[in-house]
């Protein structure tokens, strides 16, 4: 049975480890087993979140051995607006199994399977959200989809219905083969997450603040909690903004500047915020021209924010027994985790007690006291500002040492990146295309052919829709491949021939006999031989869709409906034939026989009319037209280059019509890239002259 599945808030990502364990172990063996497993795993990704500055939480894993799951370990971070902590926690699990054997990792956010998006135009079929559910993991550095039984072998191997994730992973880990996603899933998988590691350096960005001694001390002390302080002052209300009145723990008085390390994304949302201090603070800023502007403006709002945390946990500080405590030196699994570091060259070759070294085990330690947690819920993963106050009251910093180091900073980041030119966004959108961006942009230099757009129009109508909507068939795909054909047709006609001789059914012929359609004769196929009456009532003879047509035309007829289609040039009676008079038997007459005025609607020229008319209202956007059009391979340029005037067809001479005694219409004030209107040089209205494509 599957497991019921709990919502996820929109920002918060869920990833499980299921490692390969030993049978002989029993269930108080088995947490022991996972905790030295995790020691390994935090070992191995030290080196890439060590110094990594996370949005809202960090990466983190915990053994769990309770609930419907096997055990496995667990983490839950929430990346809030950088979605770029979502895909680096991918990257970190795709890594992890890759590297130790028998691994299984799964990773699900509210939009369930969110890494099958980015293979979404390369994804089969039968994959929706609800066929896929429990069938997606990371098992030896591929992705694994586990796919439907399409054979009664494939049933003992593979699952059918809604698997549980204990029988996916034990399938996975025995079916690998049969699991693992093709390689144009693979590949668009990867071009993701080999953005990482290097993005990571990418996405840092330094800034000049001019904020307080004690707070530049302990950013530079613990550089991450600049996330904390940038987010408490982004999320502020007015209750926070009450404490910040007097500034009881960072004042102005002691401001120094600093070469503050943020994200691109903590930058941005501390650089968008629109923020006057109150006077009663004793921040005051220069004026915007000043060139130190930016950085005492990054600073007052940077120490807003770490003012906003202390204020909210003074008046209820933290009890002792739930401050993490950093672990001690004889602590075996402290020592068994920085045996792994050093054996993976954490240390980069340092002589144990140098100030690199010191440096590096201070970080090393803060990152794994982050890991010593036991609940993951919303709110409960650590008090920052209890931790903010103990650091106030143990960090050591000189003012004036600050102040003189002031000189010798490394300038600050160019922050260019925050405005995005038009030529920054076409790059971004390319890249995010691919090849073919580069073949559709060569293709709509040509001019459109008018034909070609009435012939995909025609292709389009012809497939079939359901309730997800129409399948467009893509180029080089086989439509005919592995489908079920389904004579429709045939299907209604069998089933028609079986309620022919209903007893129950004789009320049917009723609902047609109006039109027509009832046999007044008597002559039916299916009539007993002669001599011989009928127990059956005679039936009308079966209609139609061309009888229903015909009969919706006529109705239509005398409305103004048809007036706004283009239609084939008038026949006159005189080069038309004569027709032999039907016989009373043929009661569905031609809509031709019945109208000599009838003019058949020229579909190709009412179709491209109508998808100019489409295009030109929607003025360069995208829209309905241009979408259908694309996805058939027909582009069309902007309207305001040169080839716009291609699309546009031939005003032939205007066709001479029989006048009618109807009453002057007034003529439209819209225009449309098929149609003109011409004033004649007396005061006589307009003529609209017809384009004929």
């Amino acid at each position: 049975m599957a497991e019921k599945r709990k919502h996820l808030p929109e920002d918060v990502v869920e990833y499980f480890l299921f490692p390969t364990l030993p049978e002989s172990l029993n269930k108080s063996e088995v947490k022991k087993y996972l905790e030295e497993l995790l020691d390994s795993y935090l070992a191995f990704v030290s080196p890439l979140v060590v110094d990594y500055i996370w949005q809202n939480d960090p990466f983190s894993l915990v053994a769990t051995t309770e609930g419907d799951l096997p055990a496995h370990l667990y983490g839950r971070t929430s990346f809030g607006d950088n979605i770029d902590d979502e895909w680096f926690i991918v990257y970190l699990l795709f890594k992890l199994t890759k590297q130790f054997s028998g691994l299984i990792a799964r990773v699900v956010d509210n939009d369930e399977e969110f890494m099958l998006i980015e293979a979404a135009e390369v994804l089969p079929k039968w994959i929706d959200p609800e066929t896929v559910e429990n069938r997606v993991y990371i098992y030896n550095g591929q992705l694994q989809i586990i796919p439907l039984p399409q054979s009664p072998s494939d049933i003992t191997s593979l699952p059918g219905a809604l698997p549980s994730i204990s029988d996916a992973v034990q399938c996975v880990r025995s079916c690998s083969a049969a699991t693992v996603a093709s390689a144009s899933i693979q590949q668009a998988i990867q071009t993701r997450i080999n953005e990482f590691p290097a993005k990571t350096k990418e996405n840092v960005h330094y800034a000049h603040c001019y904020i307080p001694a004690n707070l530049a001390a302990i950013l530079e002390k613990r550089p991450h909690l600049v996330s904390s302080g940038v987010l408490a002052f982004y999320y502020r209300d007015p209750i926070d903004l009450r404490s910040c009145r007097t500034m009881q723990y960072f004042r102005p008085g002691t401001r120094v500047i600093s070469r503050v390390k943020f994200t691109r994304c903590l930058y941005a949302q501390l650089m968008q915020q629109k923020f006057q201090p109150d006077k009663r603070s004793g921040w005051v800023l220069p004026s915007t021209l000043n060139p130190k502007y930016k950085a005492h403006d990054l600073g007052m709002k940077l120490a807003h924010g770490f003012e906003i945390l202390c204020a909210r946990c003074s008046s209820n500080r933290t009890k002792e027994g739930n401050v993490k405590r950093s672990p001690e030196d004889s602590d075996v699994r402290w020592n068994r985790y920085l045996q792994s570091l050093t054996e993976r060259g954490f240390f980069r070759g340092e002589i144990e007690g140098s100030k690199l070294y010191k440096q590096l085990l201070s970080d090393a330690r803060q990152f794994y006291t982050d890991q010593l947690k036991t609940d993951l819920s919303e709110g409960s993963y650590r008090n920052l500002g209890s931790e903010i106050l103990k650091l106030l009251d143990s960090v050591q910093f000189d003012i004036e040492a600050m102040r003189k180091a002031e000189t010798d900073l490394a300038p600050p980041d160019d922050d260019g990146w925050l405005n995005l030119t038009p030529d920054t966004l076409d790059e971004l959108l390319r890249k995010k295309a691919g090849a073919n961006s580069t073949e559709k942009s060569s293709d709509s230099k040509d001019p459109i052919d008018l034909s070609k757009v009435a012939d995909s129009m025609k292709a389009f109508v012809e497939k079939i829709s359901g309730v997800d909507g129409v399948e467009i068939p893509v180029e080089g795909e086989d439509d005919d491949e592995d489908d079920i054909q389904f004579d429709s047709t045939g299907f209604i006609s069998a089933m028609q021939k079986m309620f022919e001789f209903d007893d129950n059914d004789s009320a049917s012929s009723s609902d047609m006999s109006e039109y027509g359609w009832e046999d007044s004769d008597g002559d039916f196929d299916d009539q007993p031989p002669s001599g011989k009456p009928s127990k059956h009532k005679p039936k009308a003879s079966v209609p139609t869709v061309k009888d229903y047509m015909d009969m919706m035309d006529r109705e239509l007829a005398p409305s103004n409906v048809g007036k706004s289609f283009e239609r084939e040039p008038q026949t006159t009676n005189s080069t038309q034939p004569n027709k032999p008079s039907s016989n009373a038997k043929d009661t569905n007459k031609d809509i031709e026989d019945e109208d000599d005025d009838f003019q058949p609607v020229n579909i190709d020229v009412n179709t491209v009319k109508n998808m100019l008319e489409s295009i030109g209202a929607q003025q360069g956007l995208a829209g309905p037209a241009s979408n259908i059009l694309n996805s058939m391979g027909i582009n069309v340029p902007p309207p305001d280059t040169e080839d716009c005037e291609q699309i546009e067809a031939p005003i032939p001479p205007p066709r001479k019509r029989t006048p009618k005694p109807t009453p002057t219409k007034r003529p439209s004030s819209r225009s449309t890239p098929s149609s003109i209107s011409l004033s004649s040089s007396n005061n006589t209205a307009p003529v609209k002259k017809e384009t004929n494509v």
